[in-house]
């Protein structure tokens, strides 16, 4: 689903975010990166769809090397990926609908098909029947579940997640960490980076470790430290 060959990024003020890079993400994965703030976490994501450009390397995703692709073929891109945010980005003065529903209309979705899969998505993540609430009125937890349901309107076959519930007390966490297990279950490739040590352990996914733009480890059913 997604390969990266000998990525590196190095910034124009010199700072190295990534070196060297190889990784293979399959099909239906479920992986988090971990790692301390800087390690290149971030940037891995970006680079999947298409925020980031890396300085050398190859980067493939869903089959396609996007690598030096055009800014007008990035949207096309961005069309299989969803992304979901730690701050949430939604829009302040649109409902919860509206906010799901735009992620389908800047793609020229019509009118019908809209309402349907925006209905789709808001009941999938438990919130059909907040639809007119403005993000003011939802708590977080449920603003990070709006922004999932924005992710997941368009059935994308890659879901990154930056930092999902680094704003969210511990159940809360827990209950959007497996929001994101379901989906990746009916077939979405789930690539989650994250600080939170006890949502690592108790998930045992794969985990992929890095420390100054490097790879360190890389371990299926892994905790957040990993096995000394």
């Amino acid at each position: 689903m997604i390969a990266f060959q000998g990525v590196s990024v190095v910034y124009p003020n010199g700072v190295t975010a990534l070196r060297d890079l190889d990784l293979k993400i399959e099909k239906g994965d479920f992986l988090f990166l971990v790692g301390p703030t800087g390690s290149g976490k971030s940037t891995i994501l970006k680079l999947i769809y298409r925020e980031e450009v890396c300085t050398s390397g190859r980067i493939i995703v869903a089959g396609k090397e996007i690598t030096g692709i055009s800014r007008r073929q990035i949207p096309y891109l961005r069309r299989g990926i969803g992304v979901v945010f730690q701050d949430f980005k939604l829009l302040p003065r649109r409902t919860a609908w509206d906010n799901v529903a735009f992620a389908l209309h800047v793609i020229g979705v019509g009118r019908t098909e809209v309402k349907r899969q925006a209905a789709k998505a808001l009941d999938s993540v438990g919130l059909l029947h907040k639809a007119d609430a403005l993000p003011t009125e939802l708590s977080a937890g449920e603003q990070q579940r709006v922004c999932i349901a924005r992710a997941i309107v368009n059935n994308p076959v890659i879901l990154v997640a930056d930092e999902p519930t680094g704003n969210l007390d511990p159940d809360t966490s827990w209950d959007i960490v497996q929001l994101l297990s379901r989906i990746n279950v009916k077939g979405t490739t789930v690539i989650m980076a994250t600080h939170d040590r006890s949502i690592v352990d108790r998930m045992r996914k794969r985990v992929i470790a890095l420390q100054n733009g490097r790879l360190v480890r890389d371990e299926d059913k892994g905790a957040y430290i990993g096995e000394l």
